[in-house]
């Protein structure tokens, strides 16, 4: 049953929010779910990835997300940036993966670039999901791209989910091609 929602806020994420954003990084790419217990395999990357998201200068950091708080609580957040920066921050955030995980990510194919606002990574408790905090999060990053001049706003979407594409293409994305990023076949969408 989904909870009453009073009123969600959304915020510029801060260091003490680096825990969470790795949980929807790792949520992201189908590591754990957002809500999950930890198994005891996955903390030393969990732990790692929270080091990573505290920097300011890496693909998932506190920079780059924006937080859903409802009742004081972290309901959900998203991960975006200008993709002109994507390649100087993939190849230290794939680094430090490497370094510390021993993922190697290298052969990821470039998620985004230069003039595309790109939406990297978003999640939802489930037990809030369809009370539209994802399409306030969507919306809120869509209208800073456009407000700050870029000409779109890009993501992607695993092939294996097509309620997920429907869900954007309502949202005015639509696709533009496919890539292949860790280990599955994504559509990329845009929106103009």
């Amino acid at each position: 049953m989904q909870p009453a929602i009073s009123i969600v806020q959304l915020r510029d994420a801060t260091l003490d929010d680096a825990p969470f954003i790795a949980r929807v990084v790792l949520a992201g790419i189908d590591m754990l779910d957002l809500d999950a217990t930890l198994p005891d395999e996955q903390r030393g990357i969990y732990e790692h990835f929270i080091e990573i998201c505290r920097m300011d200068d890496t693909l998932y950091s506190y920079c780059n997300t924006r937080i859903a708080d409802t009742d004081g609580k972290r309901v959900g957040a998203l991960v975006a940036y200008d993709g002109a920066r994507y390649a100087r921050m993939r190849e230290k955030t794939f680094c430090l993966v490497k370094q510390t995980s021993g993922m190697d990510l290298s052969r990821n194919a470039m998620e985004t670039g230069p003039g595309e606002f790109y939406l990297d990574s978003m999640a939802i408790f489930p037990e809030y999901r369809g009370s539209g905090i994802g399409r306030m999060l969507m919306r809120d990053r869509v209208d800073f791209a456009l407000n700050k001049g870029f000409s779109k706003v890009t993501l992607l979407v695993d092939k294996d989910k097509p309620h997920l594409q429907k869900y954007y293409e309502c949202e005015g994305f639509a696709f533009c091609g496919e890539m292949f990023v860790f280990g599955s076949w994504y559509n990329k969408l845009e929106k103009y």
